[in-house]
């Protein structure tokens, strides 16, 4: 995979060049050359769109995609999973929830949007192919990045590129002539890190027992991986928690561990969280989503070989 190094915003990349719109004929769209390239499976990365500028981010309700400017924030990072099915080659994006990158054909778009909705969306089947993207070289190392449903060939694009309010992202089918830059995607790699990064917490505000002014309650199933980072089975639920608070999380869970010894505090906790049965695992850094599923996440233990063995995005690096 080539990249080149940045001066100026940090992280290692793929960059783009100049120029609104570019012939989608002119780029090799030959299936054997419709892959996954430059994602690798295990890497942290940001996306930036090429036409408006700001990053792909994972809005706090857990359910939709916007563009944003401020990239130090854990929603502008993305983890990379390649899928391998049958005769195909995909990549997955998921982000500070757990959730997917996704296509949600069900759902109206948003006024101002062009074309369908783009959401965060769970995977647990290995058929959903909401979720899976292959991609296309765009302009000067730039991605445009296709979703791997539809009968119509349609790819991730921002909006507003005049009208700077519309931060929404969507999907639109792809004009076999021409592609904006608005589809098109600059691939920033993340460096990695063995320290946990900080918390990005909001204020805590209260509102009876509920947590940050939301009115929720969700249910929290919890798995606690062994020494060795192993996860088998050692966890349970917590049945009815409220709001979003991380920190409240954290005090639930020591509520739960304490029979296991004194050193079962929070302090000592790193999470990660899970968005479906068959998702990866993205460190947990930030409050809860704004939603009323259920939450998966998993313990490890400070001081452990399994704790020891993580890595997370370095989201401070210039």
């Amino acid at each position: 995979m080539s990249s080149s190094s940045g001066s100026g915003d940090g992280s290692r990349r793929c960059r783009p060049g100049p120029g609104p719109e570019r012939s989608f004929l002119d780029a090799p769209t030959h299936p054997l050359r419709l892959g996954v390239a430059p994602f690798e499976s295990g890497q942290y990365v940001r996306l930036r769109n090429r036409g408006r500028g700001g990053y792909l981010f994972a809005d706090e309700s857990g359910r939709g995609l916007s563009i944003d400017s401020r990239r130090g924030m854990i929603n502008t990072v993305w983890g990379v999973h390649i899928l391998q099915p049958p005769h195909t080659v995909r990549v997955l994006l998921f982000g500070a929830y757990g959730r997917h990158v996704a296509f949600a054909p069900l759902d109206a778009p948003r006024p101002g949007h062009i074309g369908y909705y783009a959401a965060q969306r769970k995977f647990d089947e290995m058929d959903d192919t909401y979720v899976m993207w292959w991609t296309t070289p765009g302009t000067r190392g730039s991605v445009v990045l296709l979703n791997g449903n539809p009968a119509n060939l349609m790819a991730l694009r921002a909006n507003g590129r005049y009208r700077r309010w519309n931060t929404g992202v969507s999907l639109e089918a792809i004009n076999r002539t021409r592609v904006s830059s608005m589809m098109e995607w600059e691939v920033q790699i993340i460096p990695m890190r063995v320290e946990r990064p900080l918390y990005q917490l909001g204020r805590t505000r209260r509102f009876g027992p509920q947590g940050r002014g939301s009115q929720e309650i969700i249910m929290v199933n919890f798995d606690l991986a062994d020494v060795n980072g192993n996860i088998n089975g050692r966890g349970g639920t917590i049945g009815a928690f409220y709001g979003r608070s991380l920190i409240e999380l954290g005090y639930k869970l020591e509520e739960r561990f304490r029979p296991l010894g004194d050193g079962y505090v929070f302090r000592n906790m790193t999470l990660f969280i899970r968005g479906g049965q068959l998702g990866q695992l993205f460190p947990l850094l930030t409050d809860l989503p704004l939603r009323d599923d259920d939450i998966d996440i998993v313990v490890f233990m400070a001081g452990t070989s399994g704790h020891n063995r993580l890595r997370f995005p370095d989201v401070d690096a210039e």
